[in-house]
């Protein structure tokens, strides 16, 4: 739910940009930084932090007791990796959850990636950085990847409990976690490449985040596919309220 509420803000954010009723901040970081400067925002951000943290703890969980059954073969292994591996950007979220609170960080609520660059400025600095950072947008791309294979091979059904259910309203669920999950699994893949061409040229000013990201759809790829992508993140925030609603839990 938690998750479901962070991506529909930022879809309609991007909208909203594109519309130019507002200037940027369709990011993750940019969302919550916005929402602590009142005080129903720092609620909204407590909710957010305890979804991603619980989130992140039930991931986990699933990745080590194996409650859908994957098994210890190395298909088996590499599902449950990949499964622990997702909560990754949960993770994140949680930590820009606890620098909005705490007023740590240099959060734009404009969307501009400073924090993310002088990160990036930072590593590059360092004997080891340049790995690290190349790793950084390598692990991107994986989990990009991970989401149009979530919804090729249908993973998210085996967790839900919509056997009964109506045809029509499954063919919407599958509607909505095929277009959600295809966009958030382009943002991604743009986030991951220039995290490795930031490292492979050694530039800190190339690191997009998830605005950024929505910023070069639009400027060169086109603004037909902005809107596209940026109502797929919508999709992708209604699929996750679904998919909290009948989230199997049982399972096992």
């Amino acid at each position: 739910m938690a998750t479901g509420l962070i991506y529909l803000s930022i879809g309609i954010i991007a909208i909203l940009s594109f519309l130019k009723l507002k200037h940027g901040g369709a990011d993750e970081a940019s969302l919550l930084a916005f929402l602590d400067q009142y005080f129903i925002g720092k609620i909204f951000i407590g909710f957010i932090l305890l979804g991603m943290v619980s989130y992140t703890i039930w991931r986990i969980y699933e990745a080590v007791k194996d409650p859908y059954g994957y098994g210890k073969d190395v298909k088996g292994i590499l599902r449950r990796s990949v499964t622990a591996l997702s909560s990754l950007a949960d993770i994140l979220i949680a930590f820009s959850a606890l620098q909005a609170l705490s007023g740590s960080g240099d959060i734009k609520i404009t969307g501009q990636p400073t924090a993310q660059r002088n990160m990036a400025r930072h590593l590059l600095g360092q004997d080891w950085g340049y790995e690290l950072l190349l790793a950084t947008g390598i692990i991107t791309c994986i989990v990009a990847i991970v989401q149009l294979g979530y919804v090729i091979t249908k993973t998210y059904v085996e967790r839900m409990d919509i056997k009964y259910m109506e045809q029509g309203k499954k063919n919407i669920i599958h509607v909505l976690a095929w277009t959600g999950h295809f966009a958030r699994g382009i943002i991604l893949g743009i986030i991951g490449f220039f995290f490795i061409k930031s490292a492979t040229e050694a530039n800190p000013q190339l690191v997009v985040n998830t605005d950024k990201a929505f910023d070069f759809i639009g400027d060169d790829v086109g603004h037909l596919y902005f809107i596209m992508v940026a109502a797929g993140t919508i999709c992708y925030g209604l699929f996750m309220f679904v998919f909290g609603w009948y989230y199997d839990t049982d399972k096992g």
